[in-house]
């Protein structure tokens, strides 16, 4: 199962959206969902891809990255002169992290496979 997650964590998220789409009627709020539970999803597979590629513990590397970008949203908002609300700064970017994971695992899935074939 662990290899299923960290090597196709698109397909798992696609199951969980089709599934919760039958049950909720409004496609956009699904969408919303999935995306906020795919982050706990593509934070794991790239923490395993990450340290599978290293060869050591470098979970909390990704961790402090991850971190970082809630108060980087909320310096940006500050900059934009919009007033610093938490419960937005904390969706916003936890969305990021979404959009910042996804394309970390298909870059560090493509660096694991081009490792393997080298060695």
């Amino acid at each position: 199962m662990l290899v299923y997650i960290v090597s196709f964590p698109l397909v798992i998220w696609f199951m969980v959206y089709m599934t919760l789409r039958k049950i909720m009627p409004k496609s956009v709020n699904t969408f919303k969902l999935v995306c906020d539970a795919g982050v706990v999803l593509w934070f794991y597979a790239c923490a395993v891809l990450l340290e599978s590629i290293v060869e050591t513990n470098v979970a909390w590397l990704l961790l402090a990255v991850c971190c970082a970008i809630f108060p980087i949203n909320a310096i940006w908002q500050r900059v934009r002169h919009e007033e610093v609300v938490f419960t937005k700064m904390f969706v916003h970017g936890w969305r990021l992290l979404f959009l910042f994971l996804v394309p970390a695992h298909a870059i560090l899935f493509a660096i694991g496979i081009a490792k393997h074939m080298i060695h």
